[in-house]
């Protein structure tokens, strides 16, 4: 017997409107939902005074696209060779 799952795709509610909003996707200026699946946890502190940000996207592809533009602001908007 083979069964096969689903992948259950979870939006981010924004605890700030009493629930009634989703947070938005991370990315420039996608106006798309967040799901909880693609989630970075961002550290901005400092080692010993770490201060995490957690950030939503609505795909791989718009998470994909916010790492490697933090990491080369040369190529914002575009993702490396072999992920294209």
């Amino acid at each position: 017997m083979n069964r096969e799952h689903a992948i259950i795709q979870k939006r981010v509610i924004n605890l700030d409107h009493a629930g009634s909003k989703h947070v938005m996707c991370a990315w420039d200026d996608c106006e798309n939902d967040g799901f909880e699946m693609y989630k970075l946890r961002i550290n901005y502190g400092r080692a010993k005074t770490p201060h995490y940000v957690n950030v939503v996207f609505c795909s791989d592809r718009h998470k994909d696209y916010y790492i490697h533009a933090a990491r080369n602001d040369a190529s914002y908007g575009r993702l490396p060779p072999g992920c294209r």
